[in-house]
């Protein structure tokens, strides 16, 4: 006669095998790997890989961090990655320059703006005599900003609409976000250019500093999401898992900022916790691919080609360096990553 086996075993052993087995299936999860940079436009990801999304969605990604644009285009050209995010103009010149990537997705963005760039600011020390909201007065000062970097582009777009020619702005290269507030306090420059989280780092820690200018839609400061072109043609399907995990870690991230800065802070070693949560708050994260996300892409392939960029001197055909399904098939199958933006075209 066999014994009978109590209900709260039964249950134990279930949940021990389904724990194995759920254990099982994350070890045998394809694996990518993808490259960002330590700031806060890339925080959907950081929040995907610490919260377990895109694993919920069937990929095992794992970062790779660096400080640079730069350096993302050097680990994509290595083989380094599979993948990886980038301004729109680090990509324009990236894929000029011969790199074959293509964009999938939106780390960070407004889709329903084509000129969103509030990220973005020009900051100024005491007694600098620039004037907020007048551009022109920095004609003859000394501006710090970080060479062939997005607010580097960011500062030549507003200097060409506010009409200084070059050379009436002598430029300083701070090759180092967080050594622009020494070279401020210490009147080295006149003002200095940046993108969150340092701005808002910047007006708290250098004092009497102030805005001249946030944001101004100049430009879109979209963060692409991109992959090599070799890995879409191999293995679209994996895209699409990923997409579906940038979704939901996007929406992730717009839910609880607060939450996600502490993730931040997990991964970004010295960040000031109490800085981050206020520049957070600046930053729009929708995967999203609009037809203003694309007005963006050519607004920002026609600004570096009048300002006469060395490797981004023709436009590149949208349609073959965007692809626009990855992210609309997520938004059907996925609504709820969705539920809390605007409706776009």
């Amino acid at each position: 006669m066999s014994k009978r086996i109590p209900g709260w075993v039964g249950a134990i052993v279930a949940a021990l095998a389904l724990g194995h087995s759920a254990a099982a299936g994350a070890q045998n999860l394809p694996t990518l790997d993808f490259v960002i940079v330590d700031n806060l436009g890339h925080l959907p990801m950081m929040v995907g890989v610490e919260k377990g999304l895109f694993k919920q969605h069937g990929v095992d990604v794992r970062l790779k961090i660096v400080k640079s644009g730069t350096e993302i285009v050097n680990a994509l050209k290595k083989n380094e990655v599979q993948g990886g995010n980038m301004s729109v103009t680090t990509f324009i010149k990236g894929r000029q320059g011969g790199e074959p990537v293509t964009v999938f997705a939106l780390a960070m963005n407004d889709a329903t703006r084509a000129n969103a760039d509030d990220p973005l600011a020009i900051i100024a020390r005491k007694d600098s005599g620039i004037k907020p909201g007048d551009l022109k007065t920095l004609k003859g000062k000394k501006v710090g900003v970080w060479f062939e970097q997005t607010p580097d582009e960011y500062l030549k777009i507003a200097l060409d609409k506010a009409g200084l020619k070059k050379g009436e702005v002598e430029l300083v290269n701070i090759t180092s976000n967080p050594a622009l507030v020494p070279n401020l306090a210490e009147a080295k420059v006149d003002a200095v250019v940046s993108l969150e989280p340092w701005n808002t780092l910047i007006l708290d820690k250098v004092p009497g500093s102030y805005l001249v200018q946030r944001g101004g839609g100049y430009m879109s400061y979209m963060m692409v999401s991109t992959f090599q072109d070799s890995l879409l043609k191999s293995n679209p399907d994996l895209a699409r898992k990923f997409a579906e995990g940038l979704a939901a870690a996007s929406y992730a991230t717009r839910q609880n900022r607060d939450e996600a800065i502490e993730i931040f802070a997990k991964v970004v070693p010295g960040v000031d916790v109490a800085t981050a949560k206020k520049a957070v708050r600046h930053i729009s994260y929708d995967p999203r691919i609009s037809a203003a996300s694309l007005s963006a892409f050519d607004a920002a392939q026609d600004a570096l080609i009048r300002l006469g960029s060395s490797s981004a001197d023709k436009k590149l055909d949208l349609k073959q360096v965007v692809a626009v399904s990855y992210m609309r098939d997520v938004e059907k199958s996925h609504p709820q990553y969705f539920k809390d933006l605007k409706k776009v075209n």
